[in-house]
């Protein structure tokens, strides 16, 4: 039978030092330093070309198309454009749509505006496969009357 002595025991477990404490630490620091490092980026020179003040406006303006639906008189415009009859409108945003595909069109409507006006636009907008509508709305003030 072996024997180990406590003097041996003891010898052993004081040369082995456990080194997970200290790793963790170190760990944590690099992650820091990593996370704080400031890196430098690099670049290549570059020309870049010229544009006016006129080109520059022109290709980042959104292309868009106001139709309002209106309360009182003519019910329907297109920009400052107002229509007294629906199939003249009508005809007038089909053109205006198909000759610029790519255009936003935007429905500003009166809120006292007839709701039918709303909804016969909407079918108009279906049935020619115009998809690209938004409705403009104005938020309300959120106040309490009471």
């Amino acid at each position: 039978m072996i024997r180990i002595n406590d003097i041996d025991e003891t010898s052993a477990s004081l040369s082995m030092a456990d080194l997970t404490p200290l790793l963790d630490v170190v760990f944590i620091v690099m992650v820091f330093l990593l996370f704080t490092a400031n890196v430098q980026t690099l670049s290549l020179p570059v020309e870049l070309p010229q544009a006016t003040q006129q080109e520059a406006s022109l290709t980042t303006a959104p292309k868009t198309l106001t139709v309002s639906i209106l309360e009182q008189g003519a019910p329907w415009a297109i920009g400052e454009q107002k229509f007294d009859q629906w199939e003249v409108f009508a005809v007038s945003l089909l053109e205006k749509v198909k000759a610029a595909p790519d255009t936003t069109v935007l429905i500003a409507g009166d809120k006292d505006a007839p709701l039918g006006n709303l909804v016969k636009l909407m079918m108009f907008f279906s049935q020619h496969k115009i998809d690209a509508a938004q409705v403009l709305m104005e938020q309300e003030n959120g106040t309490d009357d009471s």
